[in-house]
C-alpha cells in the first residue's frame, strides 16, 4: 500500500471514529493485528461468555484462534462439525453472553454501522441482549453514506457471502445483489444502528482490509 493511501485510510479512520463517537459508540483503532488482539484482551474477562455472529473479519483476522488461547466460553456458532440445532442454539444463546463478537457490513462518515442479515442473528443481538457488543472492521468498511453502503453490499458483501456459503442466488452468478426471492437469500433483514444509548457498543477501527 502506497504512503498517499495509507495516510488517506488514515483520516477516513479518524474522521469515522469522530462521527462514531458523536453518536454514542465507544471506538477503538488498531493499526495492525497485534494491537487488534491487545486491544480485544483488554475488553474480554477471564470466564466471559463469548459468542459471535459469523464472519470473515473474525476469520480473516485470526481472532477465532486467538481466542481459543483464553479462559473463556467460546465456540462459534458456524463450526461445520455442528450440526443445525446445534448451530442454532449456540446463535441464541448469544442473548445472554458477556460479549458479542463481529463485524460490519458497511460504516458510514456519518457514524452509522449498517448490516444486512439473512437469519438475523447478527443484527438482532447487536441491538439487544449480550452485555457487551464489539463490532470489529475493517478500513475497507468504511463508506461515505447510507447510499453507498447498500451499493457496497449489493456489489461486494453480498455476492460474496453468497458465493463462500455456497447458495444459489442469483448474485452468486450476475456478481451483484438482484434483490431475490430465492430460498437461499442471505440478505433479509437490513438494520442500521444509529445511536448507542446504552454504551453497549464498542467498534475497533482497524488500519487493514479485512472481510467482505
Amino acid at each position: 500500500m502506497s504512503v498517499n493511501r495509507e495516510r488517506l485510510n488514515q483520516l477516513h479512520i479518524e474522521q469515522c471514529a469522530q462521527a462514531l463517537m458523536r453518536n454514542g459508540f465507544t471506538v477503538h483503532t488498531a493499526q495492525d493485528q497485534a494491537q487488534l488482539f491487545s486491544l480485544i484482551h483488554e475488553l474480554i474477562a477471564d470466564h466471559d461468555v463469548v459468542r459471535d455472529g459469523g464472519s470473515m473479519t473474525l476469520m480473516q483476522s485470526g481472532l477465532l484462534t486467538e481466542l481459543t488461547k483464553r479462559d473463556i466460553d467460546f465456540q462459534t456458532h458456524n463450526d461445520s462439525s455442528l450440526s443445525r440445532e446445534q448451530s442454532d442454539a449456540l446463535a441464541r444463546s448469544a442473548f445472554s453472553a458477556d460479549v458479542f463478537l463481529t463485524s460490519a457490513n458497511a460504516i458510514t462518515m456519518q457514524g452509522e454501522i449498517i448490516n444486512v442479515d439473512g437469519h438475523g442473528n447478527r443484527v438482532s443481538a447487536m441491538i439487544f441482549g449480550p452485555k457487551k457488543v464489539i463490532v470489529i472492521a475493517g478500513v475497507n468498511k468504511i463508506v461515505s453514506d447510507e447510499a453507498q453502503a447498500k451499493a457496497r453490499i449489493a456489489a461486494i458483501a453480498a455476492p460474496c457471502n453468497a458465493l463462500r456459503l455456497h447458495k444459489e442466488t442469483p448474485c452468486v452468478h450476475r456478481g451483484i445483489c438482484m434483490n431475490c426471492h430465492s430460498e437461499d437469500r442471505i440478505c433479509s433483514s437490513y438494520v442500521k444502528l444509529n445511536y448507542d444509548k446504552e454504551k453497549r457498543i464498542h467498534v475497533i477501527l482497524v488500519h487493514q482490509n479485512y472481510g467482505y
